[in-house]
């Protein structure tokens, strides 16, 4: 389930963490799993990951796409 990261991956992984919280919206779990279109996780999971700060990088990956998103409709409005 989670892993430990090497270095180099928790660099890049803190720099999407850290945008994540800025830009992810109130309600993202059913975003994040219409992204997750083929491997859906719980909601609880998502939001673990998140908190918690796991190593899975399909939900983070998801999460980073779903801040850009908000973020891109944020300024643009």
């Amino acid at each position: 389930m989670s892993t430990l990261m090497k270095p180099s991956h928790q660099d890049k992984t803190g720099e999407k963490l850290d945008f994540i919280e800025q830009w992810l919206p109130p309600r993202y779990t059913t975003s994040v799993n219409i992204i997750l279109k083929k491997e859906p996780k719980d909601p609880a999971y998502i939001r673990k990951v998140r908190k918690k700060k796991l190593s899975d990088q399909k939900v983070i990956d998801a999460l980073y796409k779903v801040s850009l998103i908000n973020k891109f409709q944020t300024e643009h409005n």
